[in-house]
């Protein structure tokens, strides 16, 4: 389905541009037509939710005086990490805009980067096994994206020199998910009796799983032509990024891991400005 929304968002640019020689504002309308490039900056509104499962490798090969105990691994579901934050949002973006009569038509991409970042700590108690009279797991999860990019088709109105628009295409996001874990068994007197002198814990380890998803998007705005050649403007998206599964942490002995699933949604609203270059209108 994205593979498909790519490829007609494509496909409408060069349709756009081939259009772009041939239509024309009605008389009294400001042209929109062209190329353009600008910057965006706003504010966002992210929600996360994440499901998991985390996986322990308990204490286990140690002489509990009696003998060498093997202990399993043990897994159980990861409290829902489920975030609502919010900041900052800025980048750029380059578009193309068709005109005939009011009707602007045109398709945009933009990359921005995102501020918003959410940590969750939660603490897992673990029943007895022949080494230990019972264990404490902390896991602290962090989520955020460092950006999103779309590619988007625009089709509007213009009053003149004011555009209304609606937008809406592919939406891409580099979302990171990073965690760190701590597993700290007590172990039961007759392995300290059998090991003097031996610590057994507290063990540490974490990592981070860094990918790009896909997802949509969709929203609309007004422009504003403040000179021929420069607009300025606001605009809102809410975009949506489908799951996908990630694994962080170490399956070495005693390591603690953490495979999940996440998705993502976010809402924003930018302000632009916009430099347009009419001439390359009629270049294609």
């Amino acid at each position: 389905m994205n593979k498909k929304l790519l490829m007609l968002a494509v496909a409408s640019g060069f349709t756009l541009a081939g259009l772009g020689a041939h239509a024309q504002p009605a008389p009294g309308v400001a042209d929109w037509s062209g190329l353009y490039v600008g910057l965006n900056g706003g504010y966002n509104w992210d929600n996360s939710r994440d499901r998991g499962t985390v996986t322990v490798n308990q204490l286990s090969g140690v002489n509990n005086g009696g003998g060498v105990v093997t202990v399993p691994s043990t897994s159980f579901p990861a409290a829902r990490f489920h975030t609502n934050n919010d900041g900052f949002m800025g980048g750029g973006q380059v578009g193309f805009n068709a005109q005939s009569g009011p009707i602007v038509f045109g398709v945009e991409g933009d990359f921005d980067g995102v501020s918003s970042r959410r940590t969750q700590t939660t603490f897992y108690s673990l029943p007895a096994t022949g080494l230990t009279t019972g264990s404490t797991v902390t896991v602290r999860n962090e989520t955020n994206p460092d950006w999103v990019a779309t590619l988007r088709g625009r089709a509007g109105f213009a009053a003149d020199r004011t555009l209304f628009y609606g937008t809406g295409g592919v939406a891409w996001a580099d979302l990171n998910n990073r965690a760190g874990f701590t597993y700290t068994p007590t172990v039961t007197g007759a392995v300290t009796t059998a090991n003097p002198g031996v610590a057994y814990g507290p063990y540490s380890n974490g990592g981070g799983d860094s990918r790009v998803r896909t997802g949509w998007t969709a929203g609309g705005g007004v422009e504003f032509l403040a000179a021929p050649n420069i607009t300025i403007g606001a605009e809102y998206r809410h975009t949506e990024i489908g799951a996908g599964s990630g694994f962080v942490g170490s399956t070495a002995a005693n390591g603690v891991s953490e495979r999940s699933s996440a998705q993502y949604r976010d809402d924003a609203v930018l302000g632009r400005v916009n430099v347009k270059f009419s001439q390359f209108s009629h270049m294609f």
